[in-house]
């Protein structure tokens, strides 16, 4: 394997509608008619393949060597290069169309295929599903099927194109993928579960309406004990010292003060919740109040919003009422760009909703407190709706006979067998439940731990960082998908601009929040940035 190349696209992503209706016009001389004619049992070694990923050091570290697994057991080359981002890879793979100098694999979001699709630089894997036979990695009696993959996860790679009687495409497999949880600090809510007077009402909420009754009980409670800019200590007296013993502390408040409208900087004050992604609340709450974020339009070929109604409305006024009651917070409350992670740490809040691929970033410096992890809350019990992240893998449509068939192998092999290692040591969550309950790939080494033996070890790890991982992935295997638990994993169909539009709505929760505009203006400020997408 060629070393990782971390390479920074200057390419404006302006300039990537003209470009894609212009390399449609005629086909490309490069390509060949290979795609769909490919001898699966043809001889791969000595072939060359090139792999463009958008993924940082953390992740090359451990995807590089399972590429290097991947090269002895097959003798195909992978000469394998980073982006930056998934933005970049776009970016890149756009530019290239016209040439064919895109990879043979790349990674991507189902709204980046579809941008693929009109460009007609992307391969149906139907066809390589339907006559895949035995690789040399592959266990005994194991086969590669589309049925081995998380219904929830592969339906976003089968809403991009269809036929001429409305049968989806299979554009894409499910690689890296998470999804949010709710982190919290147990310190704080363990003890408060042993505290007579607390326990019936300070606990981990369950819906958007308990995060905000817990979240006023701990609002009145700290006001009551007089713990703001103070050490909040185990016999339940706030102290102005730190206690001697971190055991004896359950919240250091020191230095931060209670919410007040009038004051201009908040920056050091204490709200109860806080949540991440401004879109992902906004999606995700149309979601779960029974609406229609966009929808695709299979006969005029086209994405439309669907967010401007009532459903919508509703959910926002929810939220703006907690907002209001000083329960619910965002990043920007502390002039924080996108996370609430600083704040989390800082005990500015005891309650952080992000990313379940990033929470190692929630784990405090020294363990100055514990944390653990819960499902995401929700507005309704029949709806309970949490959004699918990360990224899927897409073979692209260049090369001979053998460099495709080198290109499917090292997506079976990444998206199935080497996926439970590569989500153990990185926090993605397994794309397939063989994945999921330790299935490898023949011959893996101890060198490389399962995820179901990364879940148990990391349960009781001594690292905060591997715990917290460990707890996250059983949210996952306990809750989202596990089917007593009602849980929906979604992702709103893709389309050309769709990220356009996600980009646009995040916006809609702060100029709700912060510039106090009503939902309907704050709907119709993004409207009047999206008019291509407006059904007419």
């Amino acid at each position: 394997m060629k070393k990782t190349k971390l390479v920074t696209s200057l390419v404006s992503v302006a300039m990537l509608g003209g470009l894609a209706a212009s390399v449609t016009a005629c086909k490309p001389s490069w390509r060949n008619s290979f795609a769909y004619d490919i001898d699966f049992n043809a001889d791969v070694n000595g072939v060359s393949i090139d792999f463009w990923t958008g993924f940082g050091s953390s992740i090359n570290d451990v995807l590089e060597p399972l590429i290097g697994e991947f090269e002895k057991m097959t003798g195909v080359t992978v000469n394998y290069e980073s982006k930056g981002s998934y933005d970049n890879v776009l970016n890149a793979a756009t530019l290239a169309a016209t040439s064919g100098t895109f990879p043979n694999v790349l990674v991507g979001y189902p709204d980046h295929f579809a941008t693929y699709v009109n460009q007609d630089i992307i391969v149906r894997l139907d066809y390589y599903f339907q006559n895949d036979v035995h690789s040399v990695f592959e266990p005994e009696g194991e086969t590669f099927k589309i049925s081995d993959f998380y219904e929830d996860y592969m339906v976003e790679n089968q809403s991009i194109e269809f036929d001429r009687d409305g049968n989806p495409y299979t554009l894409g497999i499910p690689f890296n993928k998470s999804t949010e949880v709710l982190i919290y600090n147990s310190t704080f809510f363990d003890w408060a579960a042993t505290q007579p007077t607390l326990s019936a009402d300070i606990f981990v909420p369950r819906t958007y309406a308990e995060i905000d009754s817990v979240g006023r009980k701990i609002l009145e409670f700290l006001d009551a004990k007089g713990v703001y800019g103070k050490y909040l200590w185990t016999d339940g007296v706030a102290h102005d010292e730190a206690p001697a013993s971190k055991n004896q502390l359950v919240l250091n408040l020191h230095g931060i003060t209670k919410w007040n409208d009038s004051d201009a900087t908040h920056k050091n004050s204490f709200k109860p919740f806080s949540y991440d992604s401004q879109a992902n609340l906004f999606i995700s709450s149309i979601r779960q109040n029974g609406g229609t974020y966009t929808y695709y339009d299979k006969e005029a070929k086209h994405g439309y919003i669907g967010f401007n109604s009532q459903e919508t409305i509703n959910a926002m006024n929810t939220l703006n009422t907690y907002y209001n009651n000083h329960t619910f917070g965002i990043p920007a409350d502390w002039d924080e760009a996108k996370y609430g992670s600083n704040p989390f740490k800082a005990q500015k809040t005891v309650m952080t909703l992000g990313s379940s691929a990033g929470v190692t970033n929630d784990a405090p410096t020294g363990n100055a407190f514990q944390i653990k992890a819960a499902p995401v809350p929700y507005f309704n019990a029949d709806k309970k709706f949490v959004i699918s992240q990360g990224a899927n893998l897409a073979l692209m449509d260049k090369g001979s006979r053998e460099q495709r068939l080198a290109s499917w192998l090292l997506v079976k092999f990444l998206t199935k067998y080497a996926n439970g290692y590569l989500c153990a040591a990185t926090g993605y969550y397994p794309a397939s439940p063989y994945a999921e309950t330790g299935g490898m790939w023949e011959g893996a080494t101890e060198d490389y731990v399962d995820y179901a033996t990364f879940i148990n070890e990391g349960a009781s790890s001594i690292n905060v960082s591997e715990r917290i991982k460990a707890q996250t992935a059983k949210i996952n295997t306990d809750y989202y998908v596990k089917d007593s638990e009602n849980w929906t994993k979604f992702v709103d169909q893709p389309f050309p601009g769709s990220a356009s539009i996600r980009t646009q709505v995040a916006n809609v929760p702060k100029f709700i929040f912060i510039d106090k505009m009503t939902p309907q203006n704050a709907i119709n400020a993004v409207l009047e940035r999206l008019q291509d997408y407006i059904k007419k």
